[in-house]
């Protein structure tokens, strides 16, 4: 098999290889196992945003209601109904792209800054109305959930939880690595660069922009639902409007070439504000002075500067081979 046929394997193989890592570091630790939710949590969130932003240039941030909307079905789920807990995820995930759906067509006229601005509305709008919303909601209080998930009637302890939701990032980042070589995603990053164009060849620009954005809702939902899961509750500010901020420089950390840009950068996200005890309390900062420092000196991200070096050490190989011949 050619080298060219086995590089769309590299990322998957190596990323599988991570995951597996990650799940034996994780083992039972609960401050790993938190890391590893938050991780996740990000990195989902994360995945969202990578669909509709860095392929198809459209900024949406109301991430914290589609977090919301899954974690609070599965809380509603577990709460007020006797239906298995898994039946919460397909509500949920409808549910936000409903939303955004709505939200999409509510603002198929706006870009840029604009898009950005009303989502972001959106987004605070939604969390106040969890607060007030006493009835469905829980108010401040939240949900917290009565029951474990369980699956074929075996209850999933918070070790199965971390390990599955560490698994399903693993996939999304896999599906959505997928659905950017395939034809719908050379259209939609094609519209992102050049919209009239893509519209003149039959595509239509506003459908591609609303699919991206409820399968980016969708996999918001998911985050939300595994954060929940892991907690086993949901209050209006366990995933604030600010997760959506720090999740739209994630790619750029990571490298926007590939979704696997994400799940890295998700991982240094945690590991810079959570994990590193000599910068405690200034997390936040450490993560943006890593960003600024990535954007000048590796444009492309990590995964960007790891295949540079890479080149550049196979080139140095090729050329001492040739001189020794």
């Amino acid at each position: 098999m050619s080298a060219t046929r086995l590089r769309p394997l590299a990322e998957p193989v190596i990323s599988g290889v991570l995951l597996i890592l990650a799940v034996t570091w994780v083992g039972t630790d609960g401050y790993r196992q938190d890391l590893a939710v938050l991780t996740v949590t990000y990195g989902l969130i994360g995945l969202g945003l990578y669909c509709h932003f860095i392929m198809g240039d459209s900024l949406s941030i109301a991430y914290n209601a589609y977090a919301a909307i899954g974690g609070y079905a599965l809380g509603l789920v577990a709460t007020r109904t006797g239906w298995p807990l898994l039946v919460s995820l397909p509500l949920g995930i409808v549910a936000a792209v409903v939303i955004s759906m709505l939200l999409g067509m509510a603002t198929r006229r706006l870009n840029g800054f604009y898009l950005a601005a009303v989502t972001l509305l959106f987004g605070e709008a939604f969390q106040a109305w969890l607060i007030d919303a006493d009835g469905v909601t829980g108010g401040a209080e939240g949900v917290i959930l009565t029951r474990s998930i369980s699956v074929f009637g075996a209850e999933l302890g918070r070790d199965h939880v971390v390990v599955i939701a560490l698994v399903l990032m693993w996939l999304v980042a896999l599906l959505l690595s997928r659905l950017r070589r395939s034809p719908f995603g050379v259209a939609l990053r094609a519209k992102g660069q050049a919209a009239v164009a893509v519209e003149a060849a039959g595509v239509p620009v506003t459908a591609l922009t609303l699919i991206s954005l409820s399968i980016g809702a969708a996999i918001g939902s998911l985050a939300g639902a595994v954060f929940t899961s892991a907690n086993l509750s949901i209050l209006p500010e366990s995933i604030p409007l600010s997760v959506a901020f720090l999740a739209v420089f994630i790619p750029f950390l990571g490298g926007r070439s590939s979704p696997w840009g994400v799940v890295i950068g998700a991982l240094l996200v945690t590991q810079l504000t959570f994990n590193l005890n000599f910068f405690q309390g200034s997390g936040t900062l450490l993560f943006a002075v890593a960003v600024v420092a990535v954007l000048i000196f590796a444009p492309e991200g990590l995964i960007g500067l790891a295949r540079d070096l890479t080149g550049r050490l196979v080139g140095a190989v090729n050329r001492g081979g040739r001189d020794e011949r």
